[in-house]
């Protein structure tokens, strides 16, 4: 199967918030208890993704000449093309965060999770959540389960002004730009983000009405820490051993202390 990706054409979004419900369905997510935040006049809910919340959507409030203007983000896994969360996750030999090799989907395998927390420390992005009650990692599964019958992700299903679209990546990638372009005939400063991103892209393309200062959460040069290697180094010596939170935990420790020590000495 061909490389899948999704444009994310943020100036068509209108904030329905209709793929977030799309996602919450098709995943059976719990809604959750939220109140209003500082954040953006508390429109914005809730404040951040979490074990019930694989898809949320972000909004920017800006002033241009004393008129308010809004800005919208839908934020949830990139789906890297090369992801680090795979890299990280020590459960062996079948890895809990999978790479599906029919779909390119990552998703968590929740039977062989062990909540570690691997995953969201190396992730560029800090897009994995631990669900605390059932010790999991959770996040975007990309509608793997969807794409493996050939049905497009729920949430670019739902999605009614054409924000989102899926499709093969070189396509998607074409659509972007064909975005781009239109947008800055219109006088807008638009990026695409996603596209070089970490070398090898992702598999998530936004097309951004505006420079990415006006989206404060976004990643702006996103890097896999250095670290990893001596991570995956360090798990070695137990070998096929049943590993647990508390172990991995035990070996993040320890490369956060070398980090220091490296930091220290230069």
């Amino acid at each position: 199967m061909a490389e899948k990706a999704m444009l994310l054409d943020m100036e068509k979004c209108m904030a329905c918030r209709g793929c977030q419900v799309a996602c919450k369905a098709w995943n059976e997510l719990p809604a959750e208890k939220t109140t209003f935040f500082a954040v953006a006049g508390g429109y914005q809910n809730p404040i951040g993704l979490s074990p019930s919340t694989f898809t949320l959507l972000k909004f920017y409030e800006v002033d241009e000449r004393d008129k308010v203007r809004w800005l919208f983000r839908v934020q949830r896994c990139m789906q890297c093309v090369d992801p680090a969360c795979v890299k990280a996750c020590p459960v062996e030999p079948v890895k809990a965060m999978t790479r599906d090799e029919k779909t390119g989907a990552v998703y968590v395998n929740r039977e062989l999770c062990i909540g570690c927390g691997a995953c969201r420390d190396y992730c560029p992005f800090t897009v994995p959540v631990i669900d605390t009650e059932a010790s999991k990692s959770t996040k975007c599964t990309f509608c793997f389960d969807r794409l493996a019958e050939g049905i497009q992700p729920a949430c670019a299903k739902a999605c009614p002004t054409g924000c989102l679209t899926f499709g093969e990546r070189p396509q998607i990638l074409e659509m972007a730009h064909q975005a781009k372009a239109r947008l800055e005939k219109k006088g807008r400063r638009p990026v695409i983000y996603g596209e070089t991103e970490l070398g090898t892209g992702t598999k998530k393309i936004y097309v951004l009405p505006e420079p990415l200062d006006y989206y404060p959460d976004v990643v702006k040069n996103p890097k896999v820490s250095e670290s990893l290697g001596l991570f995956r180094e360090l798990l070695k010596p137990f070998g096929g051993l049943a590993l647990t939170a508390a172990v991995v935990g035990m070996v993040l420790g320890k490369v956060k202390e070398v980090k220091e020590k490296d930091q220290v000495k230069s």
